[in-house]
């Protein structure tokens, strides 16, 4: 064995190292709703690290093409089992105790067995988020306690490695799929002349282990409630708000907002759109959301005066830059929409909150999940 598997060895170590200063920034919750700008609200962590990932462990079986200079019959198999502790959401640190077994060649009979480990740093390029596919390299270092060689006798050794593979999205539970193929270098007999390299593939599944950190937001301020005048019940009210269309100023108010004694709906409240929803990692209307939208859109043709923020919000699943991302694509949507079917362009303003305000905080389920994936318009004055 050349000292060139040695350098690649070395050179994925320090590859992988370079990409640890490019993490997420620092995350602040945002100002409570209708409130002005004020000092970012602290945040507790159990470690100080910033962001909502989590750590995970995983259980793998893997397969070994092992060096022809060990005399084995070239294969073995064993298992590994992986801590990741995640720095931000791209870089996290893996300790993998491992253990495999080989065959001896050439009719011996007897298999011999090597205990060891590595510590790794991982580096997903996509993060680990909620995609079909997320690739990852890692690299590090570690030892074993093996057979060396047939018959040798166990001695302790040092390792390197370095190897990319792929997690899948969450299948149940927030359990993944995760394959790997890794490169290790044993240093074993290196200074007289070679080490060893083997190649190992493994395929196992990996398992979250709950948010490193929860963000505290400040909790919004209450909404102010307006006393409405006592009007007697009318005649015919066809939006329903309480005010009779012969004296109803504002027609076509959408059902559970207050509105004042000329039936107009009183700036500060807020309305969860129910039934608004998107294809996966999509921003696109569908056409259930439009009839849900379809019923809403009489306020605005009937009160100019209407102004609304359309506030879009996600789940926890993913990192914060990509769900805000999505939920300001999402609200966008919406408003578009709504000016297409003839609402004011003045009237509606877009704003997309990731996960910074979710209902229920952790999730435990998908329905958890379902309603913290909300859009809601929120009244508001000129």
């Amino acid at each position: 064995m050349n000292n060139s598997k040695l350098i690649v060895a070395f050179g994925l170590v320090v590859g992988a190292s370079t990409a640890y200063g490019q993490g997420n920034g620092d995350i602040t919750a945002p100002a409570a709703y209708g409130s002005e700008p004020s000092e970012p609200v602290a945040t507790t962590s159990s470690n100080g690290v910033s962001g909502g990932e989590h750590d995970y462990i995983s259980f793998l079986g893997t397969f070994v093409f092992a060096d022809k200079d060990r005399g084995t019959t070239r294969h073995g198999y064993g298992g590994s089992a992986i801590y990741g502790h995640m720095f931000n959401d791209v870089l996290s640190l893996e300790f993998a105790p491992t253990i495999s077994v080989f065959e001896h060649g050439k009719g011996k009979g007897t298999d011999f067995y090597e205990e060891g480990g590595s510590i790794d740093l991982a580096y997903a390029f996509l993060g680990r988020r909620d995609n079909p596919i997320n690739p990852f390299v890692l690299a590090g270092i570690g030892g074993a306690h093996e057979e060396l060689l047939p018959a040798s006798g166990k001695k302790a050794t040092f390792l390197a490695d370095g190897g990319v593979g792929f997690v899948t999205q969450p299948l149940i539970y927030g359990i993944t799929l995760r394959t790997e193929a890794r490169y290790l270098y044993d240093f074993y007999h290196e200074f007289h002349g070679s080490g060893f390299g083997d190649i190992r593939g493994s395929v196992g599944v990996e398992i979250p282990l709950g948010l490193v950190q929860h963000t505290v937001v400040a909790a919004p301020e209450p909404v102010k409630i307006v006393e409405t005048k006592e009007v007697a019940r009318p005649w015919i009210d066809s939006d329903g708000d309480g005010v009779d269309d012969e004296h109803d100023k504002c027609p076509g108010t959408p059902h559970g907002l207050k509105v004042d004694s000329d039936g107009c709906v009183i700036p500060g409240q807020v309305i969860v759109l129910r039934g608004v929803t998107f294809e996966f990692n999509k921003t696109r209307v569908q056409p259930n959301a439009e009839a849900v939208l379809d019923g809403v859109l009489p306020a605005f043709t009937g009160q100019p005066n209407l102004h609304v923020e359309i506030a879009g919000h996600t789940d926890s699943i993913g990192s914060q830059a990509y769900n805000q991302k999505l939920s300001q694509g999402r609200a966008d949507a919406v408003r578009a929409y709504l000016i297409s079917k003839g609402a004011l362009p003045e009237q509606l303003r877009a704003v997309g909150y990731g996960k910074s305000q979710m209902l229920i905080n952790p999730e435990k389920d998908d329905a958890d999940r379902e309603l913290n994936r909300r859009v809601e318009f929120r009244v508001v004055d000129k």
